[in-house]
């Protein structure tokens, strides 16, 4: 009976010392967290006072102190914030990537994947508008910027990024549009119908939504006329009445209908089945030529 009584009485003496391990652990995990945050809210302070080398360092320092917290995982994106702020596009968008590749779980996964975008966009001249000059320059960054864009909006539809998204793609698949139109105009003025006209038939099956198609159309019936190809004409300049005759283009559409009288008539989209492409991918991009247009 002694023995049992003792058995028990150990037994109820190690439980409250297992208790007491638990509870302190739960109160330093608690403790920490506090901490992080303290220093996260201090640290946010001063980002939004916009002192970036006081806010970096404090950024670090949660980074270094508090990796492990969320309030770390968040300094590591602020950091990234950070550089974008001050217009260190490549800095920034290595942030984000870096960023990505380990939180990827995390809900500000779908901002950081928006803020790569946004680094190739406003590394895009901001003459976007104007043409040819922002036309004629390397379209490799705009590529950068459309592709980030559709993908973003391909994982985070409805992320609260995505109106602003939707407008920035709309942009940037208008610039996209308007070199295609400005090499089409290059090569005609060349007299290279062929890859004259397939650019403009590129624009006007890929950038329906840059809202440049009437132009596309009208240009790509003048080229035709150009080259001798009446039915052609006349199936693209038919297509722009039909499909776009409150725009801007179809006075001068029906104008050019009317000179190249009655015919046959061959529809855009058989004309483009039928265009010779491998001839026109070998024409030189623009940028080739030793003259500038």
């Amino acid at each position: 009976m002694i023995v049992g009584l003792g058995l028990a009485l150990g037994a109820g003496c190690a439980q409250p010392q297992g208790q007491g391990q638990g509870q302190g652990t739960a109160r330093r995990a608690l403790r920490y967290a506090d901490e992080s945050q303290a220093a996260y809210a201090r640290a946010m302070t001063l980002f939004e006072a916009e002192e970036w080398p006081e806010a970096t360092d404090a950024f670090r320092a949660i980074k270094r102190e508090y990796g492990l917290s969320r309030s770390g995982a968040l300094a590591e994106l602020r950091l990234a914030d950070i550089d974008f702020r001050q217009e260190k596009w490549a800095e920034a968008l290595q942030g984000y990537r870096a960023w990505i590749r380990y939180h990827a779980g995390q809900a500000e996964a779908a901002y950081a994947r928006f803020m790569i975008a946004r680094c190739y966009v406003e590394q895009v001249p901001e003459d976007w508008l104007l043409v040819p000059s922002s036309a004629e320059r390397d379209q490799s960054t705009v590529h950068d910027a459309e592709g980030a864009l559709s993908r973003f909006l391909q994982q985070h539809p409805r992320a609260t990024e995505a109106a602003e998204a939707r407008t920035l793609l709309r942009r940037m698949r208008l610039l996209m549009a308007r070199h295609e139109l400005y090499v089409a105009d290059f090569y005609a003025s060349r007299e290279r119908w062929n890859a004259a006209i397939s650019r403009l038939l590129g624009v006007v099956e890929d950038f329906e939504d840059a809202g440049v198609v009437p132009e596309a159309l009208l240009t790509l019936g003048e080229v035709y006329l150009r080259a001798g190809r009446t039915p052609e004409a006349r199936g693209a300049f038919e297509e722009l009445l039909q499909a776009h005759g409150r725009s801007p283009q179809a006075p001068a559409a029906r104008t050019l209908l009317a000179r190249a009288g009655r015919g046959a008539v061959i529809p855009v989209r058989v004309a483009q089945e039928a265009e010779p492409e491998a001839e026109a991918g070998a024409e030189p991009e623009p940028e080739a030529e030793s003259a500038t247009p």
